[in-house]
C-alpha cells in the first residue's frame, strides 16, 4: 500500500511539473536509495557498542544460536549497548541488546526480546523500516514541491492527501510489523510466554521510572513514554508500536491457541 501511495504520488509530481517533474522524482528516488545505502554502510562506534562472541556469554550467543536456527536465517551479530535504558533493536542481520535489559530481565525474558528482534530479520523488517521511513521524507518534498508550485488547487488536495494516508498507513504498518516479529518470537523462544513476562516487567519498569514518589536504585533513564497506555483512535493513527497492552494480550491468545492444538 506504501508503494502505491508513493507512485501517486510522483504521477501527480510529473503531471504538474512535466519533465521537470519526473527529473525531480527520479533525484528522490536516488536520494531515498542512496540513504538506504548509506544506513547499511554505518558502524556501531566500538567505544558505546560490544560485540559479543562466546566466550563472553555462552547462555545469550548459544540461546540465540538456537532461535536463528529455528527461524532460518544466519547467526545474527550481538551487541550490548552500554545504556542504562532497557531496550533492543536490529538492523541488517544484527541484534543490539542494551545493559538496561540485563538489569530488569531474567535471561529467559532477554531470550525471548532477542526472538522478538530476530523476528524482525526474519521478516525483512531491517529493510523495510528503513526505506518506508526515508519514502515519508520522500513523498514530503514531492507533495511539498506540488503545494508550493503547483497551479490546481484540486490537485494541491491531492497531493496533501496522499502524503498524509502515507504517514498514517505507515504508522499502521510499523504496527502490524511488530505484531508479526512478536508471532516469529513465540514460534521460535523456547519459553513462548517469557515474551509476555518481558513485557510486563519493562512496562512495570517504565512505571516505576516515571513515578516521582518512587525512588530506583542503580538506573533512572528518562522515558518518554505516557504513563495511561490505554488505547485510543490518537494512539491507533499516531503510534509506530502497539502499547503493551495489546502486544500482551494477543501474545497470551496465540500461546494459548498453540496449546489447545497441541492437546487437543
Amino acid at each position: 500500500m506504501l508503494y502505491w501511495i508513493f507512485l501517486l504520488q510522483v504521477i501527480i509530481t510529473v503531471i504538474t511539473f512535466k519533465k521537470m517533474g519526473l527529473f525531480l522524482s527520479l533525484g528522490v528516488l536516488t536520494w531515498l536509495y542512496l540513504m538506504y545505502r548509506l544506513s547499511l554502510s554505518l558502524k556501531l562506534p566500538k567505544d558505546r557498542y560490544s560485540k559479543i562472541t562466546w566466550e563472553d556469554m555462552p547462555w545469550l550467543y548459544d540461546g540465540i544460536a538456537r532461535m536463528a536456527n529455528r527461524a532460518r536465517i544466519p547467526m545474527p551479530t550481538i551487541y550490548i549497548e552500554d545504556s542504562p535504558i532497557p531496550t533492543a533493536y536490529s538492523f541488517k542481520n544484527s541484534i543490539v541488546l542494551s545493559a538496561g535489559l540485563f538489569e530488569v530481565l531474567s535471561e529467559d525474558e532477554i531470550l525471548a526480546v532477542a526472538a522478538h528482534e530476530i523476528g524482525h530479520i526474519k521478516n525483512g523488517d531491517t529493510v523495510l523500516f528503513p526505506i518506508s521511513r526515508y519514502g515519508q521524507y520522500g513523498i514530503g518534498v514531492l507533495s511539498g514541491a506540488v503545494l508550493l508550485f503547483g497551479s490546481s488547487f484540486h490537485v494541491k488536495l491531492i497531493s496533501l492527501t496522499t502524503f498524509v494516508a502515507y504517514s498514517l498507513y505507515l504508522h499502521k504498518f510499523l504496527r502490524k510489523r511488530e505484531f508479526r516479529a512478536d508471532n516469529v518470537a513465540i514460534r521460535i523462544a523456547e519459553v513462548p510466554y517469557a515474551l509476555k513476562n518481558a513485557l510486563e516487567e519493562l512496562k512495570y519498569y517504565e512505571t516505576m521510572v516515571n513515578s516521582k514518589d518512587i525512588p530506583l536504585p542503580t538506573i533512572q533513564p528518562q522515558i518518554d513514554r505516557k504513563k495511561d497506555e490505554k488505547l485510543n483512535i490518537t494512539t491507533l493513527l499516531v503510534s509506530t508500536h502497539p502499547t503493551y497492552e495489546e502486544r500482551i494480550a494477543r501474545i497470551m491468545a496465540i500461546v494459548d491457541m498453540y496449546r489447545i492444538f497441541e492437546f487437543s
